[in-house]
């Protein structure tokens, strides 16, 4: 079966246990990850290297998240995305790395990771689903997928989430990079970033596509339709349980 899970962002306890939760699902599942395995949590580095691991033993699709993107380019604008950077969690993947630069780290992140880098997709999709990190911004919403720049699928959120509709009245969008405190769902959209990071009581979260089944990092498992989720407030954009 195939199951998208959300933000990372360095929690790697949670993703542990979340695979785990899988695995007595599917032993051998297909895996898309939907970006945002850096900053802000537990062991960057770490992830990095479990989930490299585990694309040795399944079939996973790494999709990038913003956080991907800014150390992809810090080099390009080393001032704008340090800042960002400095300000979003990058100090937890620093220390991680055993840096005492966010430049040196980048250095190492490509010397170990430059493979799982070079391959990390702007989007999944299917007949039915998009899977892509942010969204998709409501003026993109009848473009082709070879218009669009990587991106556009990195930075959307309220006006994204606000929109009604099928992305070229077709597929249902599946997206994170917006912590709710459970998924996200309404008739055209499934938010699957339930805020591992943010927040000690939070899990990591995933959905299968499959059964439309959410699975979670506590070991749970619910229906789509076994909650009202269209009301779900979102984290408050605080500072990250972990974060330095």
């Amino acid at each position: 079966m195939r199951f998208v899970i959300g933000d990372i962002h360095g929690e790697l306890s949670k993703l542990k246990k979340l695979i785990e939760h899988i695995g007595r699902t599917d032993a051998n599942p297909t895996l898309i990850f939907i970006g945002d395995y850096l900053d802000k949590g537990e062991s960057p580095r770490l992830t990095l290297e479990f989930l490299v691991n585990l694309s040795h033993r399944h079939n996973c699709t790494f999709l990038v998240g913003n956080h991907e993107y800014i150390w992809l380019n810090l080099e390009y604008d080393f001032e704008k995305y340090q800042q960002y950077l400095l300000k979003y969690g990058g100090t937890n993947t620093m220390i991680s790395f055993g840096s005492s630069s966010l430049k040196e780290t980048r250095t190492k992140m490509l010397s170990e990771f430059g493979d799982f880098f070079t391959n990390l997709k702007s989007y999944w999709k299917n007949s039915e689903f998009i899977v892509v990190h942010s969204g998709i911004a409501p003026e993109d919403y009848d473009k082709c997928l070879d218009e669009l720049q990587q991106t556009d699928f990195l930075f959307n959120r309220y006006e994204f989430i606000k929109k009604q509709g099928l992305f070229q009245c077709k597929y249902k969008v599946i997206f994170g990079h917006t912590g709710f405190y459970q998924p996200y769902v309404d008739p055209y959209k499934i938010g699957i970033d339930t805020a591992a990071c943010f927040l000690e009581s939070q899990p990591l979260s995933a959905i299968c596509l499959d059964n439309m089944h959410f699975y979670n990092s506590n070991h749970e498992t619910y229906t789509v339709d076994s909650k009202k989720f269209d009301f779900c407030p979102m984290i408050p954009r605080t500072k990250p349980w972990r974060a330095i």
